[in-house]
């Protein structure tokens, strides 16, 4: 027996495995080329990361507006609960706004909030950027709570 007759005992041997890995793998390679071409049209033309900035001052003139209603309610338990919720909501908010217009954010604490102070001076800096926010709302303002 010569080599080449070995070898072509060998293919024929090999040929069953070759046919079912080229049916597995021949597709997987094909989409994953589709994929990078995508991927790379895809990054010639970037596309927006978050909301339009017309939504983000939407949402944040409704909740500021919002927070103050809160604070002039009676009800002290339920206020304190809801003025938490609600000044946390705009500072999520408020940091979204202030990474679409280049705004540096203030350091969050351990559990995510930001103090109310530094969330007071966000807004301001955001207000000085250009985004309109309601110029009586109590955290723009610094008042106390009634």
């Amino acid at each position: 027996m010569d080599v080449a007759r070995a070898g072509q005992i060998v293919l024929i041997l090999l040929s069953p495995s070759l046919v079912v890995g080229a049916a597995l793998y021949v597709p997987r390679w094909i989409m994953a080329g589709r994929r990078k071409l995508r991927e790379r049209r895809r990054s010639n033309d970037p596309q927006p990361v978050g909301p339009p900035i017309e939504l983000l001052a939407a949402d944040l003139r409704r909740l500021l507006i919002e927070h103050d209603v809160v604070r002039g309610a009676t009800d002290r338990a339920m206020r304190v609960r809801r003025l938490r919720a609600l000044e946390g909501a705009i500072a999520d908010c408020a940091v979204q706004a202030a990474a679409a217009l280049d705004v540096p954010v203030p350091a969050r604490l351990a559990h995510g909030e930001i103090p109310v102070a530094a969330l007071r001076e966000l807004l301001r800096a955001l207000a000085r950027t250009g985004l309109v926010l309601p110029a009586r709302a109590g955290l723009l303002t610094g008042e106390r709570n009634p």
